[in-house]
Order: structure tokens, then C-alpha cells, then sequence
């Protein structure tokens, strides 16, 4: 089994710092950086999308938007 490093902890410094909400069916982890925030979007087994942003909320609002888009093209 291959392990793979957790990105989320590597980009945000504070690992005390990752915040985790589940959204639909995806994980969304996040958390401030030096220069803004950054959020991992990923379903169960699959490699996560990187987000980045200069303020939480916009943070947020763009993991739901592309966590919506997901589902749409799913349909």
C-alpha cells in the first residue's frame, strides 16, 4: 500500500489550525497560510483539488461552488 503524504498539513503550518467540514458527498479540509487560505476538495478516494484564497469565506464559497459543479456534470 502506498502512503501519500497529507498535503493539508504540509501547506498550513499550524496542523491545530485544519478545519474539516463534509459537504454533499466530499471532505473539504482547510486553513490559513502565510499569504491567505488554502482548502483540499476531494470524495472518498480521490485525489483532492487544491483551493486557494486570500479570505476564508471566498475560500468557502468556492469549495461549495465546485463541489456543486461535481454533481451537476454528474447528473
Amino acid at each position: 500500500m502506498t502512503t501519500h503524504p497529507d498535503l493539508t498539513s504540509q501547506a498550513i503550518q499550524d496542523s491545530g489550525a485544519i478545519e474539516e467540514i463534509q459537504f454533499l458527498d466530499h471532505r473539504i479540509r482547510f486553513g490559513p497560510t502565510h499569504t491567505g487560505w488554502v482548502s483540499f476538495v476531494a470524495r472518498p478516494g480521490q485525489r483532492p483539488t487544491i483551493i486557494l484564497a486570500s479570505e476564508r469565506e471566498t475560500l468557502l464559497a468556492q469549495s461549495h461552488k465546485l463541489v456543486e459543479q461535481r454533481i451537476a456534470g454528474r447528473r
